[in-house]
């Protein structure tokens, strides 16, 4: 099985929206600043109240994130992310993980860990600014999302 380097899974990545305002010399400039992990199947990459310290990107397989009810024991999945998908973004802001995230397939993550993106906004001022652009498009559509839902329950 061939091993893809960080920038060749960043250029992979490149359609989504959070990496589309990027342009080849940007991907170039921040591929040192992540990393890329495997997970097996059924491993828990962290848990909801836990600390949050990085910023995941699917690059193949799958998660879940899951929500704890106010059941003890008893958590809803809240979403199945695939390739391309965004997760833990909220940990830039807050600093404890609002969710757990299991995958569920054999999964390759890229990892952004918050003191990358720090230094990426304070080296490549005009990079950072793109990605913190394309995160927050994210969270609009996540938000609108589940405005979207809510509004259907009442």
């Amino acid at each position: 099985m061939k091993s893809f380097t960080v920038q060749e899974q960043l250029k992979k990545l490149k359609e989504e929206m959070t990496f589309g305002l990027l342009d080849e010399g940007d991907i170039e400039k921040i591929a040192p600043f992540f990393e890329l992990k495997n997970y097996s199947a059924g491993t828990q990459i962290f848990r909801e109240g836990e600390a949050g310290d990085f910023i995941g990107f699917v690059v193949s397989g799958k998660i879940e994130v899951k929500k704890q009810t106010e059941f003890k024991g008893n958590q809803v999945i809240i979403a199945l992310l695939g390739s391309g998908a965004l997760f833990g973004e909220m940990s830039i802001f807050e600093q404890q993980r609002s969710a757990t995230v299991e995958t569920v397939e054999d999964s390759v993550i890229l990892v952004l860990r918050n003191s990358g993106l720090d230094a990426i906004t304070r080296q490549y001022p005009h990079i950072g600014i793109k990605l913190l652009k394309g995160f927050i498009r994210i969270l609009a559509l996540r938000l609108r999302k589940v405005t979207e839902r809510l509004t259907t329950i009442f």
